[in-house]
């Protein structure tokens, strides 16, 4: 045994050794009680202590053996019992909280208003938010009083084993079998099973009781006055205020919820206020109802109402002794937001009339005001702009909003680590305008000289301090382009509606919470950051003191609208503007002057020379005054992309920068001339101006065909023969198809000759295209086979129109036209056909065109002109095709 021992404690730690012995023991306990249980069906108080130290398996095991349930286990040691209660009354009610405002409103002194809050606590009596069956399994507290229609359950083990239901009969008594009848009646449940245990001692040995309780009686109760179904109401025995009042629908829509009576025998117990229940959680009235119970809601008779920043804006009821500061704290207190200097309390006063009260809630002696019924009560919104901030913006590493200390700097935000890269370092902005002033400062400043020590200014509460992008997108939405851009003539008059709006917009939000949210500035451009400094100024303009604006136009770099600053000179304006351009004139600008003179707008302008102004010192330069209008001026002849294309067949093939004043013969010379493969009568030469306005001539006909194909059919002439619309139609599509070329028809061979009248001076953009194409003559338009041939100088216009298979149905036979390969038209006579017409020369990279049949439509000008646009285009980019 010992050896077994030793290799126990060897395998297994003494925790696992200590709990195997101790289920071992009891086990063989309950094993050698099982025995006994042979002469008695159920356990001792004994057993089941030992019972409930084993697992639950084991436990229903040994119950199978013993024959008992399990069920006594859970009552033997507790002194509340689970019930079921018979059925009870509920009903059904669907709370409509618009009515019930709409009617306590009409107590309030500002019923508009009111009837848009919520009536606190109606909500409860929504059917969905209470239970609609009664409660079971609730257990049963020793003090409840037995009484006629109440049962017990009552089993026995020991010598006698069963299971009974006592039920108290109407004159109080149970039936305890084979000991005859016992008065419970009146008795608490405690004392009720005292009583029956007592008895089974006294008069029965060996056999044990064990009492639970059986079904609960139903009482009835009485609701009267403001409630939503008036009349009795079944309940189970256990049953309190709050279940009375929910089952049954609540309170009237003029019921009160703080002055709830209940009645037992013709006295009034006790006042039930439901806010107990709801704010603070408090069921101590919410007391036990009894049989014949009187539940009475008087009408409500103190109704305040509360809106604006609290957390529960309501409707609330109000006792007669609660104050103002109650108020508050049924409404959840305060917001953080709230304005608790100025609270507004509207009242009907029986003599003074219609007043209005302003309330301090920091004041105690206001906090404990009396409230009457009626009563209306607004909080409003605080001001939640900050004091003590000044806004930072644009191309710096800093918060929008940043806390200003006393006498701070303008150094102290903008320094070395806060620049960025790309940070404007020569024009920075202080807008400033207090709180009470009227108009707005301007403070300029060179960001550099600031980080260089050169420059400091103090900063003031509300203060704008602006830094801009050195490189920037022109970016902004197009209410920021109009107010940037706006006609500083028209400055006092532009705050319209939407830059009304904007203004307001800006002038609300800049210094409150909500600048947390906005988006970064960083990467905002100049018209960003100016547009609301602009649009305020543009609103403090009047009669007294004009706009505070000028306008930089020309050779800058940001032209556009730009505050005056108090240190406004000409080098600061430029500044502003981003500097000049490499194309500025230095020597001459103009600024454009507005004055009134006789009720009349007088213009004037003034030029000086830029570089000499510049030379001064700034507080000697030329001053701005609102809505000037400097003119930086481009240098003559300067011209940053004048460029000129020449492709195909010539020596150095490229794009060529030109002069003013240079012409084609002159850079084709630049170019090394032509190469010995170049068909100089087939050069295409293309301007962007022409092609612009052959994109406009055919936007016009296009409008022109639409309106003729419209109209056709409407005309009864007959003469006129109705359009084939299929036909019609497909020229119509040609021509939509059709890109123009804005192509200029020259003779290449007599300028490079000399012998052209006038040589071709150069536009940016030209383009000249000289291509080798192979000596064959082109068929096209309304033949069966577009093609191209080999020239023959032995065949004739008739002879290729023959090789192309013909003219086909829709063709114009008489008014075949060829173009030429430098793009010119050579009409023969309408009887080529059997003339000599027919044997006019034709030349290499000649394409003859035979038009589609038109002659019978109206405005048959308009028609051929139509189809030649698209043959001459097509013979065209045939030409640059062959490159």
């Amino acid at each position: 045994m010992k050896n077994v021992l030793v290799k126990l404690c060897q395998r297994f730690n003494p925790n696992q050794i200590f709990n195997a012995l101790k289920a071992t023991f009891i086990l063989s306990i309950m094993c050698f009680s099982v025995a006994s249980f042979s002469q008695s069906s159920a356990p001792s108080q004994q057993q089941i202590e030992q019972f409930k130290k084993l697992p639950r398996a084991q436990q229903e095991q040994l119950a199978r053996q013993m024959g008992f349930d399990l069920s006594i286990l859970k009552g033997a040691n507790t002194t509340e019992t689970a019930v079921n209660s018979a059925p009870v009354d509920t009903v059904e009610r669907q709370v409509d909280e618009t009515e019930v405002a709409e009617e306590l409103s009409k107590q309030s002194v500002v019923e508009s208003k009111s009837s848009e809050l919520k009536p606190f606590g109606y909500e409860l009596f929504n059917s969905e938010r209470v239970s609609a069956e009664p409660q079971t399994n609730v257990p049963v507290p020793n003090d409840y009083i037995i009484g006629p229609g109440d049962s017990l359950k009552l089993q026995l083990y020991g010598k006698e084993t069963g299971n009974y239901e006592l039920i108290v009969n109407n004159e109080g008594n149970v039936a305890i079998p084979e000991l005859g009848p016992l008065s419970i009646a009146g008795a608490s449940y405690s004392e009720a099973k005292r009583l029956i245990l007592q008895k089974y001692e006294q008069q029965k040995i060996g056999v044990e009781a064990f009492i639970t309780m059986g079904q609960l009686k139903t009482i009835q109760v009485f609701l009267v006055g403001e409630v939503y179904r008036p009349g009795t109401l079944t309940l189970n025995s256990l049953s309190t205020v709050t279940t009375a009042l929910f089952n049954s629908g609540g309170v009237s829509n003029i019921g009160s919820l703080r002055n709830i009576e209940i009645k037992r025998n013709g006295k009034t117990v006790t006042t039930f206020d439901l806010y107990d229940l709801i704010v603070y959680g408090n069921t101590e009235n919410d007391i036990r109802l009894q049989q014949g119970d009187v539940i009475f809601v008087p009408t409500v008779a103190k109704i305040v109402s509360i809106e604006g920043e609290v957390r529960r804006p309501a409707i609330y009821e109000l006792t007669s002794n609660e104050s103002f500061d109650d108020l508050l704290t049924l409404a959840g207190g305060l917001m953080p937001n709230a304005n608790k200097k100025s609270i507004q309390l509207v009242r009907n006063d029986i003599v003074k009339g219609l007043t209005i009260l302003s309330l301090n809630s920091n004041d105690k002696n206001q906090r404990s005001a009396a409230l009457t019924n009626g009563d209306f009560v607004s909080v409003p919104t605080a001001n939640l702009e900050f004091t003590n901030a000044i806004r930072v913006l644009g191309a710096i590493n800093s918060p929008q909003l940043v806390s200003l200390t006393q006498k701070q700097k303008l150094s102290a935000v903008v320094d070395r680590a806060a620049i960025l890269n790309n940070t404007d370092l020569n024009y920075g902005l202080i807008v400033r305008r207090a709180k009470f002033d009227e108009h707005t400062s301007i403070i300029q400043f060179s960001p550099s000289a600031v980080i260089n020590g050169n420059f400091d200014a103090d900063l003031k509460a509300l203060d704008h301090i602006l830094l801009f992008n050195r490189v920037s997108l022109d970016s902004a939405n197009e209410l920021e382009k109009k107010i940037t851009a706006g006609d500083l003539k028209a400055a006092s008059d532009d705050a319209k509606s939407d830059e009304a709006k904007f203004v307001q917009k800006n002038e609300l939000e800049s210094f409150t919470t909500k600048q947390f949210a906005d988006a970064d500035t960083v990467n905002d451009s100049r018209k960003q950051l100016l547009a609301p400094i602009i649009a305020r100024l543009k609103s403090e303009a009047s009669e007294e003191r004009s706009v505070q604006l000028i306008e930089v136009v020309g050779q800058v770099k940001f032209p556009g609208v730009y505050p005056i600053a108090a240190n406004s000179s000409l080098a600061n304006i430029l500044r502003a503007a981003g500097g000049l351009t490499e194309s500025a004139h230095l020597e001459r600008a103009e600024i454009t002057s507005t004055s009134y003179e006789d009720s009349a707008a007088v213009t004037a302008h003034k030029q000086f020379n830029l570089i000499a102004q510049l030379a001064l010192d700034e507080s000697e330069q030329i001053k701005f005054k609102s809505k000037d209008v400097l003119n930086i001026v481009r240098i003559p002849d300067w011209y940053e992309d004048n460029v000129v294309t020449l492709s195909g067949e010539v020596v150095f093939p490229g794009s060529y920068q030109i002069s003013s004043g240079e012409t084609l013969t002159n850079l084709l010379k630049r170019a090394g001339g032509l190469t010995r493969k170049a068909t100089i009568n087939a050069a295409v030469f293309t301007r962007v101006e022409l092609q612009e306005r052959e994109q406009e001539s055919i936007t016009q006909a296009i409008d022109n065909l639409r309106v003729q194909l419209a109209n056709n059919n409407l005309s009864s002439s007959q003469f006129t023969k109705t359009i084939d619309y299929d036909n019609a139609t497909k020229v119509l599509n040609d021509l939509e198809d059709t890109q123009p070329i804005g192509r200029l028809v020259i003779d290449l061979d007599e300028l490079l000759n000399g012998k052209g009248l006038h040589d071709i001076e150069l536009k940016d953009g030209d383009n000249l295209v000289i291509p080798n194409i192979s000596p064959a003559i082109s068929v096209i338009g309304e033949v069966f086979v577009k093609a191209t041939h080999w020239y023959d100088p032995t065949l004739t216009i008739a002879d290729y129109i023959s090789k192309a298979g013909g003219v086909r149905e829709y063709g114009d036979a008489s008014k075949v036209y060829v173009v030429r390969a430098n793009g010119s038209v050579f009409i023969p006579e309408s009887n080529f056909w059997f003339s000599t017409a027919n044997k006019v020369s034709l030349a290499p990279g000649d394409t003859i065109v035979v038009p589609r049949d038109v002659t019978n439509y109206d405005n048959i000008g308009l028609w051929q002109g139509v189809t030649q646009i698209v043959y001459q285009t097509a013979v065209a980019l045939a030409a640059i095709g062959s490159l």
